[in-house]
């Protein structure tokens, strides 16, 4: 039998093909190609085209912006509200439009004065509220444009160009204050109905609107995106369910209901009766939340008695289950209207607050006339926080699964007595190769598979079909996002906690360098209260480290049947009492002596709920533990199995826990660190040695696993067959790793600011660029290079006073320095505040943007670069040389629009063109000795007019350092590279580049 294992993480594909019947590996690899997702500094997800999508929907806001403004100009001059004359306009835009503004509702003013205030408006029309949206910002926004209507109310003006037209400047900036669209839809209104008495032959209806409705304040409908929500899995050509639907919210309780279990305090388990889960429903129906504690008295259950998910809660200093928000707060706005409503209203008055169609206003007006809320109350229930976001299921499912949720089923159980049988397990159609997979919904795995895809089908074509696939992933690759964020935080946490712990071995404990068994040693030592739960005999500090002691790390399910090997199941124990238990859990050993068995459960009571069921557990069948390992069911690994099965071929997912233990057992990690006897994490080819792992992971393997750690711990485990490490260290060494190349000539093609040409060039002939600055942003030589000479000193200034040395070498200025405002010297009362200001500086690395006409009239520092042109030719003392030309992003996309060639290969006569070299392109390089070796461009770069091509080895996966040094990084230029360009395909094969 043929099996193709796979081990799929964020960033790199590790494939194994053995042939199990005839014990032989056939071969291995690996694909490493970008991850889905980019990391902020932190290491945070962030999408990679965010940066992108943010700048493009700014210029399209500008641009719409700017249309708009044309637009109304039009139609103004038009219809004689604005001069038509340039010169005329310009004069009339020097009015003061608060002035005007404030005059429009009180007397006549002229027509041009009417345009110049209509104008005004349209420049700043105030903020449109979405009532969705749970945006921070705009709640900010919200509440301080409500507290400016209070004080505009307060001051008895009724418009807000009034109230600002009466502000004083010099004491409060107008552009502090958050406005919004409601605000000047008023004041439009009011000026339209006064000054309209005065010119009702030209401010008529009809303008109005076109002004009014379709020009200034014009909003464009949401762009549908009914194609980005996933189809179903249980029902076809259907969509899945808003989160916010009634029935989704119904659905989700009732999960949630169903999954219950109570933890008796003597270890047994016991499921809900009907009449428990419908009192619990009931309670997350009228309310946002509802405590386990609120629960555990509703159902008259003893404080020891433990919900299973309790303390598993996302809120573990408040563990509770979610109710009902829409229901709890629409019952809080006005009760005796609430008790009026039957269910139909409420899932009406739902159904209207999600809908994206309906405004504010046609919101508010349907709540008032259909239900007899006031306006205030209506308000209120358009601010109800539903939960974002959309189930695994369509609404037309949710309602066939809801008579049997009610009926207390769980969701599997509910899909197979409605289904069948769950999507995934029906038959497909056998293909001959992997087509384009679905999207998943998950930049991290739609990368990944991708990249599956195009190694399955290689392997196909060399090899043909395997017979079974098997399949590992990354935790990290799982997950939804926010999954992955808690399993990042988690790890953080864990991380601060070890660092902790490593601090207090060395100061207190004198370790020199503690062992990760000794962190956990002391952690458990610290969550035990410093005691043996079995024996109750205190550990003191001096002896928990002393060999004579005897105090160990103990597995509270014997690891030879359960094979958990995690923190969860660890504990401390003194040596003999140890050796006493044996093989057998605590309740096997210690349920026969009653007394002994309920002091272990007093002391156990403040350890984790995990950890504490451990010691109650009844039954461990190692069957099962082998079977859930080697069947992952997670919804992606459920996915990404049910995508391969379409080959026809068995397919299961496993899980990588057991992977390194099988890995660990059968002596794999020194395949590739022959120091230690852990994982070599800086080579890619450790992927394919779990791959190789995870081929081969089966019952018998998983049974020996435990068989082996039964026995004694130094019991090596035999190999799958004899002489397998070998094989495996032969081929793994024999693996070119194949690194994915992207040539695409798009993202970022240079940086954001822009710099103003002047003109002006020093005595080398290099011209000064100017550009604008915060002050929060200077250092001190930018503060020397501040265009004016008065603005200057006027920094230096307040530098000296800061007690900053001006001519000094330091560079960073604290921000404290510019806490006080910093003003312009004036003869006049008028402060002049400084916030930018204007720095002259020699840039090289520029591309001048040009105007219609040709003339250069901004600039910019390039971005990231595309490739270098590396060419041959003959000097004039007949000398062989190489030289290279690096090409930036900009460069390659001026090529490409201009329909030039992205690579340039003719450099004229006794010029030969040998290759371009992109980022993960993979160049045969020649080494000292004379060997080649297969290497990865990492990056190219041009510093100082040198260019510099930095190599990394194909295998190296490490983090990349500036101090790095041969042979984990090689830095050349055209001249000094030597060796040739090749490509390496999905199986590691290697062909010339062709170049």
């Amino acid at each position: 039998m043929i099996t193709l294992g796979l081990d799929i993480g964020t960033n790199s594909v590790g494939w194994a093909l053995i042939d199990e019947k005839n014990n032989e590996i056939l071969r291995t690899g690996v694909r490493v190609f970008p991850e889905g997702v980019d990391r902020d500094t932190k290491g945070a997800e962030k999408s990679k085209n965010e940066t992108r999508r943010l700048a493009r929907g700014s210029r399209r806001n500008r641009a719409r912006m700017k249309y708009r403004r044309d637009k109304l100009v039009r139609m103004l001059k038009r219809n004689g509200l604005l001069p038509a004359s340039d010169i005329e306009f310009s004069e009339l835009l020097r009015e003061d439009p608060y002035k005007l503004r404030a005059k429009a509702i009180q007397e006549k003013i002229s027509l041009h004065q009417i345009g110049r205030v209509l104008f005004h408006i349209n420049q700043r029309r105030g903020f449109k509220s979405n009532r969705k949206s749970g945006d921070e910002k705009q709640g900010k926004v919200i509440k301080n444009a409500n507290e400016l209507q209070d004080e505009i109310d307060k001051s008895g003006l009724k418009t807000l160009g009034a109230y600002f037209a009466s502000l004083d400047t010099s004491k409060k900036r107008i552009r502090d204050n958050y406005t919004l669209r409601s605000m000047y839809e008023h004041e439009f209104e009011e000026i339209w109905k006064f000054q309209s008495r005065f010119y009702p032959e030209i401010l008529t209806d009809r303008l109005k609107t076109k002004v009014k409705d379709e020009t200034i304040f014009y909003q464009r409908p949401l762009k549908p995106c009914d194609d980005l929500i996933k189809d179903c899995e249980l029902e076809e050509d259907e969509k899945v369910c808003q989160r916010a639907d009634w029935f989704a919210r119904r659905f989700r309780i009732l999960q949630d209901v169903n999954n219950l279990k109570i933890h008796n305090p003597e270890g047994t388990i016991k499921d809900l009766s009907q009449d428990q889960r419908d009192t619990i429903t009931q309670i997350l129906l009228s309310k946002e939340k509802a405590t386990f504690e609120s629960i555990r008295k509703k159902l008259g259950l003893i404080d020891s008695q433990k919900f299973n998910t309790e303390e598993g809660s996302s809120n573990r200093k408040n563990p509770h289950l979610k109710g009902d928000v829409f229901q709890a707060k629409l019952k809080n706005i006005n009760k005796k209207i609430f008790a009026g409503l039957d269910e139909e209203a409420k899932i009406d008055i739902n159904n209207i607050l999600i809908d994206q169609t309906i405004d504010d206003e046609e919101f508010i007006s349907e709540i008032c006339e259909n239900y007899n809320y006031s306006r205030d109350e209506a308000i209120k229930i358009s601010k109800i926080p539903l939960p974002n976001g959309y189930t695994n299921h369509s609404k037309k499912a949710i309602l066939k699964l809801l008579p049997y949720m009610e009926k207390g089923f769980l969701t599997s159980d509910a899909v197979k007595e409605v289904y069948g049988r769950w999507p995934s397990e029906q038959k497909t159609e056998i293909l001959d190769r992997l087509p384009l997979p679905p999207d998943f919904r998950n930049p991290i795995v739609n990368q990944g598979i991708n990249e599956v895809r195009k190694v399955v089908n290689a392997v196909i074509s060399a090899y043909g079909k395997p017979d079974k696939i098997a399949v590992e992933m990354a935790r990290d690759v799982k997950g939804s996002k926010a999954e992955r964020d808690e399993i990042r935080k988690k790890n953080w946490e864990n991380e601060q906690k070890n660092e902790e712990a490593r601090k207090i071995l060395v100061e207190e404990f004198g370790f020199s360098r503690p062992a990760r068994e000794d962190i956990i040693k002391y952690k458990l030592w610290i969550e035990c209260r410093k005691t043996c739960p079995y024996t109750g005999k205190p550990v003191p500090q001096h002896l928990l480290f002393s060999p004579q002691s005897g105090v160990q790390i103990e597995h509270i399910i014997p690891y030879s049947r359960c094979l958990d090997d995690s923190y969860m199941n660890k504990t401390l124990c003194y040596a003999d009492e140890n050796r006493r238990k044996g093989e057998k859990t605590p309740y096997e050993y210690y349920s026969s002596k009653p007394e002994q068995y309920e002091e272990i459960r007093q002391r156990i009571a403040p350890l984790p709920f995990p950890k504490r069921s451990k010691f109650n557990q009844k039954e461990v069948k190692l069957d099962n533990f082998i079977e859930r390992q080697i069947n992952d069911t997670r919804y992606i690994s459920r996915a990404v199995t049910s995508y391969l099965k379409q080959l026809g071929c068995t397919v299961i997912g496993t899980k990588g826990k057991i992977t390194s233990d099988l890995r660990r057992a059968w002596g794999l990690n020194s395949i590739l660190n022959t120091i230690g006897s852990t994982k070599n994490r800086d080579d890619h080819r450790h992927h394919a040695v779990d791959a190789a792992v995870t081929a081969l992971t089966n019952q018998q393997h998983l049974r020996d696993l435990a068989y082996t750690k039964k026995r004694t711990e130094d019991l090596a485990m035999t190999e799958p067959w004899k002489g397998f490490r070998q094989e495996l260290k032969e081929s793994i060494n024999s693996i070119n790793v194949s690194h994915r190349v992207r040539r695409k000539v798009s993202g970022r093609l240079h940086e954001d600011t822009a710099y103003g040409p002047t003109g002006i060039t020093n005595e080398n002939g290099d011209e000064y660029y100017v550009y604008r600055k915060p002050l929060e942003s200077l250092t001190l030589p930018m503060v020397h290079k501040v265009v004016d000479p008065t603005v200057r000193e006027i920094l230096l200034e307040r530098l000296r006073e800061n007690g900053i040395h001006t001519e000094g070498k330091t560079k960073s200025i604290p921000k404290k320095v510019w806490e006080e405002p910093v003003y312009m010297k004036s003869r006049k009362d008028a402060r002049v505040p400084i916030k930018k200001v204007r720095i002259r500086t020699v840039y090289n690395n520029v591309a001048k943007i040009k105007d219609e006409e040709g003339k250069p009239y901004k600039a910019v520092t390039l971005g990231s670069n595309h490739h270098i042109e590396i060419f041959e030719f003959t000097d004039k003392k007949g000398n062989t040389k190489r030289e290279g030309k690096v090409v930036s992003l900009f460069e390659a996309a001026r090529r490409n629009k201009e329909g030039r060639p992205i690579v340039c290969r003719d450099y004229g006569d006794g010029k030969k063109f040998i290759c371009s070299l992109a980022k993960n392109e993979m160049f045969m390089m020649k080494m000292d000795d004379g060997s080649f070796k297969l290497h990865r461009v990492q990056v190219v770069s041009l510093i100082v007019n040198q260019q510099v091509i930095i190599l990394r080895p194909a295998t190296f996966a490490g983090a990349g350092k500036s101090s790095d040094s041969p042979p984990i990084v090689q830095r050349k230029n055209a001249n000094t590279l030597k060796g040739y360009k090749v490509t390496v395909d999905p199986l590691g094969n290697i062909n010339p580049a062709n170049d």
